[in-house]
C-alpha cells in the first residue's frame, strides 16, 4: 500500500465536502423539516454515508507509537473522535499491531 502526507489541496477538497454537506443539510431543512422531515433524515444520513465512505477510501493511519500504517472499518470512521492539531489531522485509535490507544496520524492512498 502505497501513502503520502495529505497536501493543503486534500485538506481544502476535505473541506469543501464538508460545506457541500452542511449547505445541503440547511436547505434540505428550510425545505423538507416542518412538512417532509422523513425526506430530510433521509438527505442527512445519505449525505453522511456518503461523506464517511469517501473519507475511509482516501485515508490510511499511521500509529505514532509503533509505525504501523492501516485501514480502518467505515463504522471506525464513523464512530472515531476525529479532530485537527498543527501536525495534521488525527483520529484517536487503538493500534491492531501494538494494542495501544493513541491519537493516529492521518495519511493520503495513494491510488
Amino acid at each position: 500500500m502505497k501513502y503520502s502526507e495529505p497536501t493543503r489541496k486534500d485538506y481544502t477538497q476535505s473541506v469543501v465536502f464538508i460545506l457541500i454537506f452542511i449547505f445541503a443539510i440547511a436547505l434540505g431543512a428550510f425545505l423538507f423539516l416542518p412538512t417532509y422531515w422523513y425526506l430530510w433524515l433521509l438527505l442527512v444520513i445519505v449525505g453522511l454515508v456518503l461523506l464517511v465512505n469517501w473519507h475511509k477510501q482516501k485515508t490510511v493511519y499511521s500509529c505514532p507509537q509503533c509505525g504501523h500504517v492501516y485501514e480502518i472499518s467505515f463504522i471506525t470512521d464513523l464512530l472515531a473522535p476525529h479532530g485537527m492539531d498543527r501536525d495534521g489531522a488525527w483520529l484517536l485509535l487503538r493500534c491492531p499491531s501494538c494494542k495501544k490507544r493513541s491519537k493516529t496520524k492521518v495519511l493520503k492512498k495513494l491510488e
